[in-house]
């Protein structure tokens, strides 16, 4: 019996390249939530391995209620506006309050369900194209903030705070996890102490550098994006790696 497997097309390119220079390992045939799923281990060539060993870029990411992720690799930065994820959020919030009203129970727990797969279907999607994009440039190693306290940073913009302080930042930092070790990117955990605040250029740390989104040092007057310095600095680990988060 033949049944049909469902690959991405980078999994497709490595299953090509089965018993010439990628050798197979163990297989797993398994079944979740009404759909199977087949866990095939690889093991690459020789030259893979020193193409991945070329990466010697490290990658930053702050996460927050503003930016949902910024990203920053060697000065090179990526932004993922969390504008769009909050309107959404609202008109969710907006149709559950008028179900409520209406008392339909039923109708607002079905909007609750479709909004949290909305909210994983993003995070993959980021997270894929933060994969991607480090990938592109050489990088082998992302750094991310061990989290705390994301929800409860000050931001003017109350709307952010109101609509994304239940964003699940954990599972969004598990994705970007999952997917950069699946392409030999390693993972590791920085302590975010003084991040935002330190200068990436001389290494001043002071509150009176960051002026909501505006970054300016007070010591050697370097001036940028406030959350692109905070990820230049998590990928500098500049307070020191944590423990996996």
């Amino acid at each position: 019996m033949r049944v049909p497997l469902a690959v991405t097309a980078k999994q497709e390119a490595i299953l090509a390249r089965l018993g010439r220079d990628v050798k197979q390992g163990a297989t797993k045939l398994y079944e979740k939530r009404g759909r199977w799923y087949l866990a095939l281990s690889v093991t690459l060539s020789a030259e893979e391995k020193a193409a991945k060993s070329a990466r010697d870029k490290i990658a930053g990411i702050d996460m927050g209620l503003r930016y949902l992720a910024v990203v920053n690799a060697g000065g090179e930065t990526l932004f993922f506006p969390g504008d769009q994820a909050a309107s959404v959020r609202r008109r969710y919030h907006a149709l559950r309050r008028r179900m409520g009203k209406a008392k339909a129970i039923k109708a607002i727990r079905q909007m609750k369900d479709k909004e949290a797969r909305w909210m994983k279907d993003q995070d993959h999607k980021i997270s894929r194209a933060i994969v991607d994009w480090c990938l592109a440039r050489g990088v082998g190693i992302i750094r991310m903030e061990k989290l705390e306290g994301i929800r409860r940073r000050k931001t003017r913009k109350r709307d952010f705070g109101r609509s994304l302080h239940s964003w699940s930042f954990y599972r969004f930092q598990q994705f970007i996890a999952y997917k950069a070790r699946l392409v030999g990117i390693r993972v590791e955990w920085v302590n975010p102490k003084d991040t935002s605040r330190t200068c990436p250029r001389c290494g001043h740390c002071a509150s009176e550098n960051r002026s909501g989104i505006r970054f300016r040092c007070r010591k050697c007057g370097f001036r940028g994006h406030a959350d692109a310095v905070s990820a230049w600095n998590v990928s500098f680990a500049i307070s020191g790696l944590a423990e996996a988060a």
